[in-house]
């Protein structure tokens, strides 16, 4: 209780690039969109109003229950008006909601452009990187109950890479099955501390892949 997202952090896991990725955390990831699109003076304020708004629940978060917190709590706490949280929000779960967004958002950005399997041992190491750097954010949202909202959308995101698939094709299933057992296997590495490296989850995970494809 009371600690920060940052203090949080440090007790997850180790190692000198997580902790750099660590404090850089959610509220640094691009909200915008994949889009290098001039915005006005306004829109960036806005966006940095939304960013504000975010931290100050993701850290009240650590020290109260997501029920006991207040949009007075919130609004304090990011040091903006009340006007501006429902200008942008309508709920704490659509805070929280755009908390997941921005993750996702900032992942698809870092892989636009590439034209790589997602069964591919590069593809899995980046998926595990990115969820190392945002290990304090997802620890948060995971001890507040929200595992299932950012599973349906990291689902979303795999199937998007992926592309479609035809309705006939019995192997579709193996997308719900691939980012299942992926975000199954985070959470569980989650919890236990990430006391493995990015690069032995995905080694690990990346044989898990290869003897399911091959089974089918």
């Amino acid at each position: 209780m009371g600690k920060s997202i940052k203090g949080e952090a440090s007790e997850v896991g180790s190692g000198s690039k997580g902790k750099s990725d660590e404090r850089r955390g959610i509220v640094h990831a691009d909200v915008s969109g994949a889009t290098s699109k001039p915005r006005n003076k306004r829109v960036l304020a806005n966006e940095r109003t939304k960013r504000r708004i975010i931290r100050a629940l993701l850290r009240l978060m650590n020290e109260k229950h997501f029920s006991d917190i207040t949009v007075s709590d919130i609004v304090a706490r990011a040091g903006v008006a009340r006007a501006s949280y429902y200008r942008n929000f309508s709920s704490k779960e659509d805070v929280i909601a755009s908390a997941g967004a921005i993750i996702i958002d900032d992942f698809r950005q870092k892989t636009v452009g590439e034209n790589r399997s997602v069964l591919e041992y590069e593809s899995i190491l980046r998926m595990f990187r990115y969820f190392r750097a945002y290990r304090a954010a997802l620890l948060t949202l995971h001890r507040a109950g929200f595992t299932a909202l950012y599973l349906s959308m990291f689902s979303e995101f795999i199937e998007d890479v992926a592309g479609d698939m035809p309705y006939d094709d019995i192997r579709r299933y193996c997308l719900p099955f691939y980012s299942g057992a992926a975000f199954s296997v985070f959470v569980a590495w989650l919890e236990e501390g990430m006391k493995e490296s990015p690069e032995e989850m995905a080694g690990l995970f990346h044989r898990m892949v290869e003897g399911a494809v091959a089974a089918i």
